[in-house]
């Protein structure tokens, strides 16, 4: 069975191990995408304070009137007065996302377009499905179930004799040379970030494969996107512009009603509603928020400011908690910028374990075939 073992895992290494190279070096470039694009873009991302911001539809208005052939989606605006405002435009066909833009929330100005935005973007393309659309997508899927099983198998192969000693795990002898080097590398290396490895696998067939978030879904309890209550906001980006005046009041008031609701916040982010009376969504970060992606979800009826429907993060059941928070684990922002270090770290070990893993491998075919050009010579 150990056999069995060692040779599907060094054969899943070598072709999925393969892609696991550039999924593992992206992904680490990936992990401080946020703080690499606003140290390239200070002036983008940042503004410098002029007096009052602008309330949301002042600053429709003024983007309407910068691009009027193209349609709102959605408006985020920042509570910390030195941060840009972004908008979304809804996609043009066959596009599936919208042209995003940062705005000067002073003035309504759409800022030059962040510096590197390209290269994330195929940083990003290259790490989900290697820049190959469905094919890449089902190749990396792959690729990442077979991380599963070369950390649970690794962790069998290695186990050793002497297992409640620590260094025997964890202890990397540097005094090795060549082939037991790279093997003590390669297996203290996985060791170290086994359970990084298993969290971003399962958390990345979050993207993968629709049986197994469906799966995820049903074990947590949660419910799916497309089965949350909704009696509010209708789709976003459909419909008329907002740029006549009723429609104009209508989301100053679901503004002010939002403010009235919510006493302080750090992101806010509104949904712009098909025409005018229709409620207002508006998902937001509570000021210093568990992570990025815990956000709150409010409904406001324009005609009275009320509230229809206000959902919490804090308020979510455990399993909804987890289902929302799937990009901040896969991440590591989940636990903060150390969990973002750990699994910048495990990628590039995991960029290392698929190049020692070949090394390993084609010195074992060298071995192999010099003993058999002895058995010919002997024959």
């Amino acid at each position: 069975m150990r056999n069995i073992l060692f040779q599907i895992h060094w054969l899943i290494g070598i072709t999925a191990g393969t892609v696991l190279i550039v999924v593992g070096l992206t992904g680490a470039i990936l992990s401080f995408e946020p703080e690499l694009s606003r140290a390239m873009n200070p002036t983008v991302m940042g503004v410098t304070p002029q007096g009052n911001v602008l309330p949301p539809d002042g600053l429709i208005q003024r983007i309407e009137a910068a691009m009027p052939e193209k349609r709102i989606a959605s408006l985020t605006l920042a509570s910390d007065p030195e941060v840009s405002a972004r908008v979304v435009f809804a996609p043009e066909p066959p596009a599936k996302r919208g042209e995003s833009r940062f705005v000067n929330p002073y003035t309504g100005e759409l800022l030059r377009i962040p510096a590197g935005e390209n290269f994330f973007r195929t940083v990003i393309q290259l790490h989900r499905y290697l820049a190959s659309g469905d094919i890449g997508k089902h190749i990396v899927g792959a690729s990442t179930l077979a991380v599963v099983y070369l950390a649970l198998s690794g962790l069998y192969l290695r186990w050793p004799a002497n297992a409640l000693d620590w260094r025997a795990w964890m202890a990397l002898r540097w005094s090795l040379k060549g082939r037991n080097f790279w093997w003590e590398l390669h297996s203290v290396l996985g060791t170290w970030v086994l359970v990084v490895y298993l969290l971003a696998a399962l958390t990345g067939l979050y993207w993968s494969y629709d049986w197994y978030r469906d799966a995820m879904f049903a074990v947590t309890g949660a419910p799916k996107p497309a089965q949350q209550a909704g009696g509010g906001a209708d789709k976003a980006g459909s419909g008329p512009s907002m740029t006549d005046a009723e429609a104009a009041h209508d989301l100053s008031r679901a503004w002010n009603g939002f403010r009235s609701h919510i006493g302080h916040f750090e992101t806010a982010t509104i949904r712009m509603p098909s025409k005018a009376g229709k409620p207002v969504q508006i998902t937001y970060l509570d000021r210093d928020p568990p992570h990025s992606r815990a956000t709150n979800r409010i409904v406001i009826d324009p005609a009275t400011g009320n509230a229809v429907e206000h959902e919490r993060y804090a308020d979510k059941p455990n399993g909804s908690k987890v289902m929302s928070s799937m990009y901040a684990l896969h991440t590591g922002r989940f636990f903060g910028m150390p969990g973002v270090v750990i699994l910048a770290i495990a990628s590039l070990t995991m960029a290392i374990s698929g190049i020692s893993g070949w090394l390993l491998y084609l010195d074992r075919r060298r071995k192999k075939a010099r003993r058999q050009e002895r058995v010919l010579a002997r024959a």
